[in-house]
């Protein structure tokens, strides 16, 4: 028993966050206490603890965490070193949480602190964690010596339960803006050098507003930028910086950028958050960024919801929501913290230096040429590598030499006459190999212009594809939408390989569904699917055929599962006739059952995930719960024990909602095998 038990407490361990960790924790919890070993109960508790905590369940962590000590009173001796660490250590995870739940009265929150600090001092331990903890309840109840504990904390004694050095920056960049204090902020957001699991996504998110609110517009673009290349999109981790986002975007004149971001990267969060004030705080920065932007209070946000349609209506919409979440908090606060930063933020402007305007990088025409003009040039193509396409470095990762970003590669003589797109392409991927991302896309475009005027179409489309795809990852979504639709038209007027129009038409899809603009990459992808309706093997061996064949199935199974994909993330005002939900369905369907056939089990996975998820949202429970269990399947078979977690979190909900809690049961169990 006792080795089936550690077992099991590894796997729990293992899996990510979320509902099936926890449903696994609480179910070998529950085992321990009713059939032991006595001895591991402590070491259950106490994973538990972790498992409330980074799931947006904190408010459920403190009657765990009360059970672990009055464990550890009664029963000290079954504590291990490690247990008895992890008891300490997690102490401020729950201190963390006291300012976040308004039903935690301020007696009880101190109560807490003072018995964290007793115990802390009973067993020798250092107090650097306690004072931590007190500034951070100070500052979220808006006490007036929150600056004095700060002080008491980052000058006393570290110990080896202090928060890591790029936390203790973190938030202290974080309390500095929270209090406008922009200039200190943006000092010490520039000295973050270090990283968790937090950082340093939560200290750019700070710094790019503290930059802008000082003028340094070029640092806060840049920050924000490292910021949203950081952020996993949990929910637990950066509500607060995401809010602080919003602001900086909407008071930096990039209103549609902001909205674009908030309904493409995380929607739900207008309705809900980790905790009450932490979905306050996200609410404050969308409410600066909104009231900033009141002068265009006529402009469509592309929410779907009424009651969002217009900058005006979703300023109103989220300024009574936050009001809402404010008083009880102010109210059990003593203070008036949060009602000041409302009003603050209700009174929000654009500030003067606006942030720089987005590269235009908008191509050209195609000159005219459509696929049924004359054919483009076929004979052997100038490739500058093999490497093939959408394979470009991440943009902005390391700074380069502005002086030689431009220079050729070394080795190379300047030619008397214009080069040729070959080597303007072989330039652009030597820079993108330098990680000099501008000019990189810059080197792309160019060779792109220059192919097509030399008649490579194919070779064309691949250069502005790599642009497109550098640009997206530089988070300049409205300038990559462009270039995919400018490499598409090239790859299909040049007869390109199809698997690479298959490649690009992917990676467009969710730019185009940020941009709110996704009929034209609809219409594509519904036309090149259409040219799959039969395999022709005239002329072919069996053999040749028979791997013809499968090539030709899996890219059929990928533009299926595509435009399901495309369907799905579009509001669907935004669809063209012929798409909807239902074709959506189909299409991710049919993707895994092709996908299941040629023996992508992990490809079949995720489309009867994606087919699940969109059943559930449209209310066919029992349909969803077929296309989640496929799912959870074919992740399990596949050994991908991340996704094959997150899909199980996603139907024990379902199932529990649906009134089957054995089969939520039965889940658990088998995570656990």
């Amino acid at each position: 028993m006792t080795r089936s038990v550690e077992y099991e407490l590894r796997a729990n361990r293992d899996m990510p966050y979320g509902a099936a960790r926890i449903a696994a924790s609480e179910a070998t919890t529950r085992r321990i206490e009713r059939e032991g070993p006595r001895e591991r109960l402590a070491e259950a508790l106490l994973d538990l603890v972790e498992a409330y905590s980074f799931a947006d369940q904190g408010d459920k962590s403190f009657v765990t965490f009360a059970r672990a000590l009055r464990l550890w009173d009664d029963s000290p001796e079954l504590f291990d070193a490690g247990d008895q660490r992890n008891l300490f250590w997690e102490f401020k995870w729950v201190a963390g949480d006291l300012s976040e739940y308004p039903q935690i009265t301020s007696t009880q929150a101190e109560a807490f602190l003072a018995d964290m600090e007793r115990r802390f001092e009973i067993a020798g331990h250092g107090l650097s964690s306690v004072r931590m903890s007190w500034f951070r309840w100070a500052w979220h109840a808006g006490r007036a010596d929150a600056e004095a504990a700060r002080v008491a904390w980052v000058t006393g004694l570290r110990d080896e339960y202090e928060d890591c050095r790029a936390c203790t920056i973190g938030q202290q960049v974080d309390f500095f803006v929270d209090t406008e204090r922009y200039a200190e902020a943006v000092a010490l957001g520039r000295t973050q050098d270090s990283s968790c699991n937090i950082e340093p996504t939560r200290t750019n998110y700070a710094l790019a507003l503290a930059a802008l609110m000082t003028g340094d517009t070029e640092l806060a673009l840049a920050a924000h930028k490292r910021a949203l290349a950081g952020d996993d999109g949990e929910t637990t981790d950066s509500p607060a910086g995401r809010g602080q986002a919003f602001a900086m975007l909407g008071r930096g004149g990039r209103i549609d950028q902001a909205l674009r971001i908030l309904r493409s990267d995380y929607p739900g969060a207008l309705r809900t958050g980790p905790s009450p004030a932490l979905h306050l705080r996200f609410l404050l920065g969308v409410f600066a960024g909104l009231a900033a932007n009141l002068d265009q209070g006529e402009l469509e946000t592309g929410f779907a919801e009424p009651e969002w349609r217009t900058i005006a209506d979703l300023y109103q919409w989220v300024g009574t929501a936050a009001a809402r979440l404010a008083g009880p908090l102010d109210a059990r606060n003593g203070s008036d913290m949060y009602g000041s930063q409302l009003a603050r933020a209700m009174d929000a402007t654009r500030v003067v230096q606006q942030l720089p305007a987005p590269p235009k990088l908008a191509p050209t025409g195609l000159a005219g040429l459509t696929t049924s003009d004359p054919e483009p040039r076929s004979d052997p193509a100038p490739r500058a590598s093999e490497a093939g396409t959408m394979a470009v470095v991440p943009v902005g990762s390391d700074p380069v030499d502005t002086e030689t970003a431009g220079a050729e590669p070394a080795g190379t003589e300047p030619a008397d006459s214009e080069p040729t797109g070959a080597e303007l392409l072989a330039l652009a991927e030597h820079l993108a190999a330098r990680r000099a991302g501008a000019a990189a896309v810059r080197g792309y475009l160019a060779a792109a212009e220059q192919l097509e005027r030399e008649g490579w179409l194919e070779q064309s489309g691949l250069a502005y594809a790599e642009a497109a795809q550098a640009t997206a990852l530089d988070h300049e979504d409205a300038e990559a939408h462009a270039l995919f639709s400018a490499a598409v038209q090239r790859l299909r007027a040049g007869h390109a390989d199809p698997d690479v129009v298959v490649a690009v038409l992917t990676a467009w899809a969710p730019i185009a569904a940020r941009m709110s603009d996704p009929a034209e990459h609809l219409g594509v992808t519904r036309d090149e699917l259409a040219s799959y309706d039969e395999f022709t093997a005239e002329g072919l061996s069996e053999e040749l055929a028979a791997r013809r064949h499968s090539e030709w199935l899996l890219r059929r199974a990928h533009l299926r599962d595509t435009l399901a994909r495309a369907i799905a993330s579009a509001a669907a005002a935004q669809l063209p006739d012929g798409f909807d939900t239902a074709r959506a369905v189909a299409e991710a369907l049919e993707a895994g059952t092709e996908y299941a056939q040629l023996g992508h089990i992990a490809d079949a996975a995720h489309a009867f995930w994606l087919a699940g998820r969109i059943q559930r949202d449209t209310g066919a429970t029992v349909e969803a719960i077929w296309a989640l269990e496929s799912a959870f399947e074919g992740f399990t078979v596949a050994r991908l024990s991340e996704e094959r977690v997150a899909v199980a979190s996603e139907l024990i909900v379902l199932l529990r909602a649906a009134g089957l809690p054995e089969q939520a049961d039965a889940i658990v169990e088998q995570l656990a095998q």
